[in-house]
């Protein structure tokens, strides 16, 4: 009697164990499904790798250009043109006491005279040339004022100095003027020539 029942508790024990057994194989399939693992921690067993997800993204180019190219409109700078200009270079200079004055470039743009000019004081005082009064007169009799917006001149000289700038006449010239004279006249300075005044003559146009 007493082997009958030690007989049906060890098979109730074996069952015990059975159940058990299918219920954690059971566990370990459903694991294994869903996230590729089996067991716990350092014990387990990974059957798969999970790769990197790779994201393209596709950008669509316009090809209307922005807003410029759908209203048709042009940007950048338009480019300007001049005129092509006819230089001569060469020396024409006038003393008068301790200033010289130097012409030794004229440029021609379309009648447009753009004269480079040098200016020496040898004296021991400053003197200034006024851009306002320089005149300039061609072999025709027209005469020229320096443009004040479009002409470089510094005016001013330091003693034992020289200064160099162009002056723009403000008038075209005429097809028929061949040389002009240009004038530095209201010079000031203690030491300025006499009579305030520095022409240089004969001076070609080039063509």
């Amino acid at each position: 009697m007493a082997d009958d029942h030690h007989r049906r508790k060890n098979n109730t024990a074996l069952k015990i164990r059975l159940v058990v057994l299918g219920v954690l194989v059971l566990l370990g399939v459903v694991q294994a499904a869903t996230t590729g693992t089996v067991g716990i921690g350092a014990l387990s067993v990974t059957f798969r790798s999970s790769a990197p997800t790779t994201t393209t993204t596709t950008t669509a180019a316009s090809s209307g250009g922005g807003l410029d190219g759908a209203l048709g409109t042009t940007t950048g700078e338009t480019p300007t043109t001049s005129a092509e200009s006819k230089v001569g270079v060469g020396s024409w200079k006038q003393s008068r006491g301790l200033l010289t004055v130097e012409v030794n470039r004229v440029e021609n743009a379309a009648g447009r005279l753009r004269v480079h000019v040098t200016a020496i004081n040898a004296s021991t005082s400053k003197m200034d040339l006024p851009l306002a009064s320089v005149t300039g007169q061609d072999d025709t009799r027209r005469d020229y004022g320096a443009s004040l917006s479009t002409s470089k001149w510094p005016a001013g000289i330091a003693k034992n100095a020289s200064i160099s700038g162009y002056v723009e006449l403000d008038q075209k010239a005429p097809a028929a003027a061949t040389r002009f004279t240009l004038t530095f006249s209201g010079i000031i300075g203690q030491l300025a020539p006499t009579g305030g005044a520095v022409s240089v003559a004969d001076i070609p146009i080039p063509r």
